[in-house]
């Protein structure tokens, strides 16, 4: 339910970060410790949903932490913030091409890899990414100690043809879900 009050307090908040200066920090050891963790946590999750695993993507990897950094230091919380407003143009920027889906998970003021990822499970448009069965790979941005809201949560979903698929059959309905953002080959959701 934490998901939902960061949500209502997110348009009420805006204005207070838009007056705030950025403040860059460098990613932390334990950023990489719970970027790792997020990964492990997603897995188990579609483990127990009958989903393959996901890879780790250095180039999806890439997009999410400067997305997070975007997140942290803009002072706007949605999916078409900073220079690059569209997802798709930023895992090309960071050289995920080929694909052939893609989807984006944010959110702010999670301390721990378990609050994030149990926030996106109970929010119906993150956990439709999460466990989707269309993608193979993931990343993970997080920046934390600045901004508003001290946590800043990024996960890039991706799928290319030279990484094998989860073996679950595709029961998704719509691409195009509430909460996250998603893609197909074309450019266009769901």
């Amino acid at each position: 339910m934490r998901w939902i009050t960061t949500t209502l307090l997110v348009p009420c908040l805006l204005l207070l970060l838009i007056q705030m200066r950025p403040v860059v920090a460098a990613p932390s050891q334990n950023d990489s410790i719970f970027g790792a963790r997020v990964l492990e946590l997603t897995n188990r999750a579609r483990q127990q949903a009958g989903l393959g695993s996901l890879a780790l993507s250095s180039e999806l990897n890439n997009a999410a932490q400067s997305y997070s950094q975007v997140l942290a230091t803009s002072g706007c919380f949605e999916h078409t913030c900073g220079p690059v407003p569209n997802f798709v143009d930023r895992a090309g920027q960071s050289g995920y091409t080929g694909w052939s889906s893609l989807g984006e998970n944010i959110a702010v003021g999670y301390a721990t890899p378990e609050a994030v990822i149990a926030g996106w499970m109970n929010s119906p448009g993150h956990r439709a990414n999460l466990l989707s069965p269309k993608f193979t790979e993931m990343g993970i941005g997080l920046v934390s100690g600045i901004g508003q809201f001290g946590t800043y949560w990024t996960q890039e979903f991706g799928s290319r043809p030279e990484v094998t698929r989860a073996s679950a059959p595709d029961t998704s309905a719509d691409d195009n879900v509430a909460g996250g953002a998603t893609a197909d080959d074309d450019g266009s959701g769901g």
